[in-house]
């Protein structure tokens, strides 16, 4: 699912922030395609004004004390193992040391309808990996501390184009059991909520969805879960002091890169009122459009990175090193093209053949290969 979120956030800054510089620190490609009106864009600064007074301050930057890459053994890892569409692409950010990365893989449906995402998480700091299914948007924060989620819920109404209530009440409990304390769930997690907060994400059936917002501790992997913050989703951002999370409610129409319709603030913290107004700005790098029954044109190319280059090489990921005694050697990682890698190798992002592709699936798909 595309981010949707430069169009709303391009209009907010000039609207209301014009004399504000920009905070982001990645450099990678946008994307640019999606559009808000006017109307929604106004109603959208009042709603976090509304919230929080203006923060000029900068953005908070993320840790970047020494450190060595915590050992790892080898591993692959395929980042969406629910969702697939008629086509697919890859979006990925590095945090500003390029020790973790955030992959986002988004499966598009039939006439550009949104279909559930999936999420990956990866630091060289302690080697530790985080995945999930089923989102619509995530994004890390300022810092690079917290991931906020906004997690999905898609219903179909099956042949008698038909949501029941019951299938509400399902998704909720299932909301309830990933979220950070199951035995005490959020009294707004419930069948009803979701039901008065869900839109249509089909043109073609009844078909519903909805989202809430998630946040997980990344410093706190592997023992973390995520944590409810509020209902909605369908786009997720943070304010510049990583205390706040914006929340896009509701696309505008049932397209995969359509803005939310509307956009509030809520504080992560547990009792915390919402601070900045001020948008960490996020600038995803994107791999090729993966489509079923078509080859993927990713054409070859070499990553370098500290001690180490990543090349592809007769469609292999082959990673070039150096042994104790100085002697060049070989890795054969695995099969594929690589599109990334963390600063020193240890998890490389890679565009590879899906194993076991049926007909009606895509023949390739992002893995992320750990390498020791």
């Amino acid at each position: 699912m595309s981010t949707g979120q430069d169009a709303v956030r391009a209009a907010m800054l000039v609207g209301s922030l014009a004399l504000i510089p920009s905070c982001g620190r990645d450099a990678a490609s946008r994307d640019s395609s999606a559009a808000h009106s006017p109307a929604a864009v106004r109603a959208e600064t009042a709603l976090a004004t509304k919230h929080a007074p203006l923060d000029m301050a900068a953005c908070v930057a993320p840790m970047r004390s020494a450190w060595e890459a915590a050992p790892v053994g080898a591993a692959t890892f395929v980042v969406n193992r629910g969702t697939q569409g008629m086509s697919s692409r890859t979006r990925w950010l590095l945090s500003p040391d390029s020790a973790a990365i955030v992959v986002i893989d988004d499966p598009v449906g039939v006439e550009n309808e949104p279909v559930a995402d999936a999420v990956f998480y990866a630091t060289e700091r302690t080697g530790r990996t985080w995945r999930m299914d089923s989102v619509w948007s995530a994004a890390p924060s300022p810092d690079w501390r917290y991931l906020a989620i906004g997690r999905a819920v898609v219903i179909g109404g099956g042949e008698q184009q038909r949501v029941p209530s019951s299938a509400w009440s399902a998704a909720a409990q299932r909301l309830r059991e990933v979220v950070h304390d199951p035995s005490r769930p959020p009294l707004a997690l419930t069948g009803d909520s979701l039901r008065a907060h869900s839109y249509p994400v089909s043109g073609m059936g009844v078909v519903e969805g909805a989202g809430v917002t998630l946040v997980l501790e990344l410093d706190a992997l592997p023992s973390a879960t995520p944590r409810f913050i509020a209902l909605d989703g369908w786009r997720v951002d943070w304010s510049c002091d990583a205390r706040s999370i914006f929340i896009g409610e509701r696309p505008v129409h049932a397209e995969n890169g359509a803005p939310a319709s509307t956009t509030r603030s809520a504080a992560i913290a547990v009792g915390g009122a919402p601070t900045s107004v001020r948008r960490s700005e996020l600038h995803w790098s994107e791999g090729p459009i993966v489509t079923i029954g078509v080859a993927t044109r990713s054409p070859a190319r070499s990553l370098r990175v500290r001690g180490r280059s990543i090349e592809s090489r007769s469609g292999r990921v082959v990673v070039r090193d150096v042994d104790g005694a100085g002697r060049a050697v070989e890795h054969d990682v695995g099969p594929g093209v690589p599109l990334a890698a963390t600063r020193g190798g240890h998890f490389i992002l890679a565009l590879a053949p899906r194993a076991g592709a049926r007909p009606q699936e895509s023949s390739d798909n992002a893995v992320v290969y750990r390498v020791p």
